[in-house]
């Protein structure tokens, strides 16, 4: 089976996750129902002096970012032990499909799927705030980034793709070495904390010792990418080796 096949094998089984799709539109419903009264709020519509109407508007903030973030870790748990739960991966390598090509399209689809949900859940927020407000969205933007420096912006963007990747590698590896066992996201903090140990024992000193120039953090996130790709390719090795050797 080639490649792509089943990588569309793995977006297909994603879309079709009829328990998690429910929960995406229930996050959506909340953030944008946030979203409306948080501007009702604002221009008056709603008087922020009625108590029921705080109560309902405070609750409702509040459980959408717990949403969000349980979402963030759960649902992409989800994706990546589901084969684990429904006892089809020995099914999955007997039909001829590598271990190899397996694990790096799981986290490929897995991030992906993430993605697209995110995008989703935050699709009517964002689109809501840049209609009504573009102005204030425009001021805030260059607001914060004008503490960047023009060569801040790059390192401060590939940052953040590598530690998204690098969370999702991480976490696949607590899957993988847990076969799809809820323990796998304590076993998952406990990889993230021990690189983050790691991380600030060679990044203080190594940040110490270098000259940054006034007012520029490019240093500070060419380190942190560094750390970010070696974590990709420690818990990316260290999976893929527990993978080739399961008994399934």
């Amino acid at each position: 089976m080639k490649l792509r096949d089943i990588f569309k094998m793995e977006l297909y089984k994603n879309r079709n996750d009829n328990t998690y799709v429910l929960i995406i539109g229930i996050l959506m419903a909340m953030t944008a129902l946030s979203t409306f009264l948080g501007i009702g709020m604002i221009e008056g519509t709603f008087d922020p002096n009625q108590t029921n109407f705080m109560t309902i508007f405070i609750l409702l903030m509040v459980f959408s970012v717990i949403g969000l973030w349980a979402f963030s870790l759960l649902y992409p748990f989800r994706l990546l032990n589901v084969d684990y739960n429904n006892k089809v991966m020995g099914l999955i390598f007997a039909s001829g499909v590598s271990r190899e090509k397996y694990y790096f399209v799981k986290v490929g689809a897995t991030l992906l799927s993430c993605i697209i949900a995110t995008f989703l859940i935050l699709f009517i927020p964002a689109v809501t705030f840049l209609t009504v407000y573009t102005k204030e969205f425009v001021i805030a933007m260059q607001n914060i980034f004008g503490t960047f420096s023009l060569g801040d912006i790059f390192p401060f963007l590939l940052m953040g793709v590598f530690t998204i990747i690098a969370y999702y590698v991480t976490l696949t590896t607590a899957v993988i070495t847990t076969k799809g066992k809820i323990v796998g996201i304590l076993l998952f903090f406990g990889f993230s904390f021990a690189a983050s140990i790691v991380e600030s024992l060679v990044g203080i000193p190594v940040l110490s010792s270098t000259n940054t120039a006034p007012g520029s953090l490019a240093n500070v996130y060419y380190l942190k990418t560094i750390f970010a790709l070696l974590q990709i390719v420690a818990f990316g090795f260290m999976g893929l080796q527990i993978l080739k050797k399961q008994d399934l």
